[in-house]
């Protein structure tokens, strides 16, 4: 079910590296820029999930993870990726600002679950 059970240093340093990204985004505050630091963030999660669950898609990936996290967090996590998801395919989808800071912190933390500290 896992491929390992740690993330790379490859794909920690591309995390990190992705990260830099994400907090100047974050920083520079606007709609769209947080629109893509939340995208960026679900890719970097994406990224860790890769070497530590198998699977074709992230979604496939995050089911085969499960054990990794807490029950409430998993959920979470899933609530995070699907604003992600409405964010790419729905055109109008508009979440508030509080709901996408609160997605990021939340990839955020599954990443250091993973051992990965951004």
């Amino acid at each position: 079910k896992f491929a390992r059970s740690t993330v790379s240093r490859d794909s920690e340093d591309k995390i990190k590296a992705d990260w830099g990204m994400i907090n100047s985004l974050i920083k520079a505050s606007g709609p769209s820029n947080l629109k893509q630091a939340l995208i960026m963030a679900d890719r970097s999660l994406d990224t860790a999930l890769r070497d530590v669950a198998s699977g074709e898609t992230m979604g496939e990936r995050l089911k085969n993870a499960e054990s990794k996290y807490e029950k409430y967090f998993y959920n979470k996590i899933w609530e995070a990726h699907k604003m992600r998801n409405n964010l790419v395919h729905e055109a109008s989808f508009e979440p508030p600002y509080f709901m996408i800071n609160e997605s990021l912190q939340t990839f955020k933390k599954a990443l250091e679950v993973l051992g990965v500290s951004v």
